[in-house]
């Protein structure tokens, strides 16, 4: 996905850039989505919460401190599954911001096409004008 180059004239350590290769970035959040759809999808999360809505063996116990643990097994159950609810939601946002990473580096590198073709253009017309240049002295080209 990105491979960073290190200088191997001057200083140690000296980075010269990095290549990024757009399509792996593709294929990172379409499979990172994927894995999200099949592992921890929306409907695995909601059923999950299901389950902590129905009660708890132990909550009617005579003994305080097996209250106490099923209660608190329950109320950890619960932020479980609350941040089941958020890494999904960040899994997709990152997903999708690895698409539009990809799709900005792409539109980089045309948009960096399109300037070396205007400036090799315009070094063409400048050597062509120098080439057709005559010495006004000798009416030789210059």
């Amino acid at each position: 996905m990105l491979d960073a180059h290190r200088g191997g004239e001057g200083a140690v350590g000296e980075q010269r850039g990095f290549e990024v290769d757009p399509g792996a970035v593709h294929t990172f959040g379409t499979d990172f989505q994927h894995d999200l759809d099949v592992h921890l999808s929306s409907e695995k999360v909601q059923t999950l919460h299901l389950f902590s809505e129905t009660p708890v063996f132990g909550t009617r116990a005579v003994n305080k401190d097996v209250q106490q643990t099923a209660a608190t097994y329950h109320a950890r159950l619960t932020e479980l599954f609350e941040l089941m609810e958020v890494l999904l939601f960040n899994g997709a946002v990152m997903a999708q911001a690895a698409h539009q990473i990809a799709e900005s580096y792409e539109s980089a590198d045309s948009l960096a096409v399109d300037q070396v073709n205007v400036a090799v253009g315009d070094a063409r017309a400048v050597m062509a004008a120098e080439s057709d240049a005559i010495d006004p002295k000798t009416g030789r080209p210059i």
